[in-house]
């Protein structure tokens, strides 16, 4: 096995990684100086969508090891990669418009509060990248084979 295939399910298995430790995080916090904690449905046990994450973490590092085989099974951890990203970014946006991230707002009760991003996105974004950089070393790692990049040293040149 060559350098690049061992990267390749490598870098997949840590980014399983980084995502099963990211959805055990929080997405929002309140700012150290106040006071609360916040609800976002995402504490607590795990729901749909945090385990549908997991699970398509595995099938990732699944297909990173079917890209030792086959060069077209690198397009399931490039896809689910993607996915990956999308969900956290998704997430940050939605919360970053309403109530606002970083910013002082009002809580029903009247007093002041400040949220910030917990270590959910950071986690899931650094498993997503790897992911996709496990989709694309597994691609590359085909087309260093002899024959599919051209004559190769020992072949007499076409003139």
């Amino acid at each position: 096995m060559n350098s690049q295939k061992a990267v390749t399910v490598a870098m997949a298995v840590v980014g399983l990684g980084a995502i099963l430790v990211g959805i055990q995080q929080e997405l929002l916090h309140i700012a150290p100086v106040y006071e609360g904690t916040i609800e976002t449905g995402w504490g607590g046990r795990l729901n749909h969508e945090e385990r549908m994450l997991a699970q398509l973490g595995c099938v990732g590092v699944g297909g990173a090891v079917a890209t030792l085989r086959w060069k077209y099974a690198a397009v399931l951890p490039l896809v689910i990669g993607g996915v990956e990203l999308g969900y956290p970014l998704r997430a940050v946006f939605s919360y970053a418009r309403d109530p606002g991230l970083y910013t002082v707002v009002q809580t029903y009760d009247g007093t002041s509060t400040k949220l910030i991003l917990g270590a959910e996105p950071f986690l899931l974004v650094t498993g997503g990248l790897l992911l996709l950089g496990a989709g694309i070393v597994g691609w590359r790692s085909h087309t260093n084979r002899e024959g599919t990049r051209g004559p190769s040293a020992d072949s007499p040149a076409l003139t």
